[in-house]
C-alpha cells in the first residue's frame, strides 16, 4: 500500500559516507560465505583514488572543446586497457548532442550501475514522494473497558519497506528508517491497552524466496533491520519484526498475552481500515539510500516490492519484467536479471545507460529525486574519495559498480550551463586501472565548454 506524505527525518547529503560497521557486516559476510566463483570480491565496496595534485593535469579546471574532450578521453581509455564502453551526451545541445562514443553498443556486465535501472522503474512506477506502509490489524473486536482490549490477534503485515526497523540499527548503518516503535504508539494511540491474542506477522506482499545472492540477507515482504538479527542472518525476518513489535507495545504499556507467529490476512480484511500504519520515508530517499552507498539490500527489496505494484505478489521474476519494460518504454534496454547488479547476467551497453540517464533528465520524469540519489564525486557514498581536487568533484552525481573484473561508473555533470549524460563500463578489466581512468574521463567532461 503506498501511503500519502508524512513527517520524516532528513536524510543528509553532504557527508554521506558508507559507515564501518556497515563495511564489517559486508566483509564478515563475504568471508563466511566464502567468495562465489563469479565475484571474488565484496560488490560495490568504497574505493579511494589518489586527490589531484593541485597544478598536475588531473586537476585542471580550464574547459574544453569537443575535439579536446574527444582527445581525452581516448588517452584516458587507451592508457586503461581492458574492454570498455563510454558514450558521452549533451542533454542540452541544439544539434550534434552525442559528445563521445566507443565500444558504446556491445552490451557489457554493468555491476551496480544496474542499480540505476531499478530505481528509475521503481520512481516511475510509485512517484518521488510516496510512502510504503507498514500496517496492523486487529482480528478481534475490541471490547471491555473503553474498547481497550483487542479480543483476538493483532497482525503487522508488511509492504516491502527495506526500512523498517529500529532507530538504533539505521543510526549504526546511516540509514533512513520507519521507526517499529512509531507503529507501537499507534497502536497505543488507538486505545489498546490489552492484546489478548498474539502478535502474527503477515509478509505475503513478497513470495517466501528468501535467498538474492551469497551477500544479501534474506528478503521478507515484512523485513526488519536489513534482515539481520543478532549479528547474522535472521531466517525469518517477518518474526523477528513481530516479536520487536510486541517489545515495543510492553514498552508501551500494553500487556500481550499470546506469542508470535506467522499468518496469512485474506485480502477481504486487507481491503479494511487498519487499526494502526506507519510510513516509510518517501521514495526519492529510499532510492537516495539504494544509490548513494550502493546497497544492495535495498535495491533488492525495491525489485521486489516493483513486481508487487498491481496487486500482485512481489516475485523478483515480476520485478524484473517491470524493470524491463520501463527501460524499453523510455528508449532503452537492459537484461535485468536482480535489482542490485550482483549478477553478472544483467547486461546493457554504454550506451543503453546512457540513454537511461537522458530520459531521467526529462521534464516529468521525477528528474530531480532521480539525480538526487545519485553519489557527488568527492563527497558521498562510493564515490567519497574519489576525484577529488579535479572539476568533477562536487559537480559530477555519479553511480558506481564493481565485480571482479568489472568497473563501472555512470552519471552526470554540469558543464558549462549543460548536464552531459554519460557512461563508462570496462569489463574484463583491471579495477583499479579503470577507475583511474574512469576519475580522469569524468574529470574531463565536467571541464566540457558547450
Amino acid at each position: 500500500m503506498v501511503a500519502g506524505p508524512a513527517p520524516q527525518r532528513g536524510h543528509p547529503r553532504c557527508s554521506r559516507r558508507v559507515p564501518l560497521k556497515a563495511l564489517v557486516i559486508a566483509v564478515a559476510t563475504t568471508i563466511a560465505a566464502g567468495p562465489p566463483s563469479a565475484v571474488a570480491i565484496p560488490p560495490d565496496r568504497p574505493a579511494s583514488t589518489p586527490a589531484a595534485r593541485p597544478g598536475s593535469p588531473l586537476a585542471a579546471k580550464a574547459g574544453l572543446s569537443r575535439d579536446q574532450l574527444a582527445a581525452e578521453l581516448n588517452a584516458a581509455l587507451g592508457a586503461a586497457g581492458g574492454s570498455s564502453g563510454t558514450w558521452v551526451y549533451d542533454t542540452e545541445a541544439a544539434k550534434s548532442p552525442l559528445l563521445f562514443s566507443d565500444e558504446a553498443a556491445t552490451p557489457r556486465i554493468p555491476a551496480s550501475n544496474q542499480k540505476l535501472f531499478t530505481t528509475a522503474a521503481f520512481l516511475s512506477e510509485l512517484g518521488p514522494q510516496a510512502r510504503l506502509e507498514t500496517r496492523a490489524f486487529a482480528t478481534g473486536e475490541l471490547g471491555g473497558p473503553r474498547g481497550s482490549t483487542l479480543g483476538g490477534d493483532l497482525v503487522i503485515v508488511g509492504d516491502g519497506d527495506p526500512a523498517f526497523g529500529t532507530a538504533s540499527f539505521a543510526r549504526a548503518n546511516d540509514q533512513p528508517v520507519t521507526r517499529v516503535t512509531e507503529l507501537a504508539k499507534a497502536v497505543a494511540d488507538a486505545g489498546v491497552k490489552t492484546i489478548a491474542g498474539r502478535v502474527l506477522a503477515d509478509d505475503t506482499i513478497f513470495d517466501r524466496e528468501r535467498r538474492a545472492g551469497p551477500y544479501l540477507s534474506p528478503l521478507s515482504g515484512l523485513s526488519f533491520n536489513n534482515g539481520y538479527s543478532g549479528g547474522g542472518y535472521a531466517p525469518a525476518p517477518e518474526l523477528e519484526a513481530a516479536k520487536e513489535l510486541k517489545l515495543a507495545l510492553r514498552k508501551r504499556g500494553i500487556r500481550v498475552q499470546g506469542k508470535v507467529g506467522r499468518t496469512d490476512l485474506p485480502d477481504s480484511r486487507l481491503q479494511r481500515k487498519p487499526l494502526a500504519s506507519v510510513a516509510s520515508p518517501t521514495v526519492s530517499t529510499l532510492i537516495e539510500e539504494t544509490n548513494v552507498p550502493s546497497n544492495n539490500f535495498f535495491a533488492e527489496m525495491l525489485l521486489k516490492r516493483l513486481g508487487a505494484a498491481g496487486g500482485k505478489r512481489g516475485t523478483r521474476h515480476r520485478g524484473n519484467q517491470k524493470v524491463e519494460a520501463f527501460a524499453e518504454s523510455v528508449g532503452t534496454h537492459v537484461n535485468s536479471i536482480d535489482g542490485s547488479g550482483l549478477s553478472r547476467k544483467n547486461k546493457a551497453s554504454a550506451e543503453q545507460v546512457g540513454r537511461l540517464l537522458v530520459a531521467m533528465a526529462e521534464p516529468g520524469s521525477a528528474a530531480r529525486a532521480f539525480r538526487g540519489s545519485l553519489p557527488l564525486a568527492g563527497r558521498e557514498g562510493t564515490v567519497a574519495d574519489r576525484m577529488e581536487g579535479t572539476a568533477a568533484e562536487g559537480n559530477c552525481a555519479t553511480k558506481t559498480g564493481t565485480l571482479s573484473d568489472v568497473a563501472a561508473l555512470s552519471g552526470y555533470c554540469e558543464a558549462g550551463n549543460h548536464t552531459i549524460a554519460f557512461s563508462i563500463l570496462f569489463n574484463d578489466a583491471n579495477v583499479d586501472s579503470a577507475r583511474a581512468a574512469q576519475d580522469r574521463m569524468a574529470a574531463a567532461i565536467a571541464r566540457y565548454d558547450p
